[in-house]
């Protein structure tokens, strides 16, 4: 077993590949994980603008209720 005459296989991190899986589900699970942290994004987006929306005074309603208007 001389190092001349036998060539030493790479091992697949020293060839830059995944570690499990095909490549196809490598993308699949990057494409999954851009989908949630969209998800989470536009939660936090409507979650901040409830909040704001909350916070403003309501406007005045310019005419009374029917039921409120009409004496016994």
């Amino acid at each position: 077993m001389s190092g001349d005459s036998e060539v030493r296989k790479k091992h697949r991190h020293e060839l830059h590949q995944e570690d499990h899986g095909p490549q196809l589900a490598a993308r699949t699970t990057r494409g999954i994980q851009a989908l949630m942290a969209a998800c989470i994004a536009m939660t936090f987006a409507l979650l901040l603008w409830a909040l704001i929306d909350a916070g403003r005074p309501g406007a005045a309603p310019s005419t009374p209720p029917a039921a409120a208007s009409t004496a016994p």
